[in-house]
């Protein structure tokens, strides 16, 4: 196959992807308010106070050893690729609310050098459950702690999800968070900009 046909299919899957579905293919969040409080204390009502600009969505932990500091560089390297990151927000969303206060959510920003464009949110476990109910996102408390129980010493079996959330709040895109390439995620935003 060509390189040109090759594009041109590519292109074409991608369309279709997107416009075979409609906007709430795959979850709609556009009539939703979540509560929750970002890395400064202050109230953010999620979605609605990212409608008309794109959003890249994931849900991370700050005590995960292993996947969710891969989620928060894949994110940052997400943010390079782009041409333009004018009217695209980065939040990462903390599914263990009880530990990621917004003080936590504060040095973890710090520690990995997140810039403006990245909002850190938590709230109570009222608030986020239900929304992680509302995108199929399992955080579930493990147990580390093999000489005794300890209810602040756990781990968290999570999924790895990366969400794109268009103008209205609908997802229209989900990506593996850890590993999905930034160039993929830059052609699906310049196609939702191009709507």
């Amino acid at each position: 196959m060509s390189s040109t046909l090759k594009s041109l299919f590519v292109s074409l899957l991608i369309i279709a992807g997107f416009t075979a579905c409609g906007p709430d293919a795959l979850y709609d969040l556009s009539g939703d308010t979540y509560q929750l409080r970002d890395s400064d204390s202050t109230q953010v009502n999620f979605p609605a106070d990212f409608r008309g600009d794109l959003s890249l969505v994931t849900f991370i932990y700050t005590n995960c050893p292993d996947v969710c500091p891969v989620i928060t560089a894949n994110m940052t390297n997400i943010q390079r690729e782009l041409d333009d990151t004018t009217g695209v927000n980065f939040i990462e969303i903390s599914f263990d609310p009880e530990r990621d206060t917004p003080s936590v959510l504060k040095e973890y920003r710090n520690l990995y050098g997140l810039n403006k464009q990245f909002t850190m949110l938590t709230g109570d476990t009222t608030t986020v459950h239900p929304l992680l109910d509302k995108l199929d996102i399992v955080a579930v408390k493990t147990t580390i702690d093999s000489l005794g129980y300890d209810s602040t010493n756990y781990a968290m079996r999570h999924s790895n999800t990366l969400y794109l959330m268009d103008k209205e709040g609908y997802i229209r895109a989900k990506y593996p968070a850890h590993r999905v390439t930034p160039e993929h995620v830059k052609d699906d935003i310049n196609y939702l900009r191009s709507e």
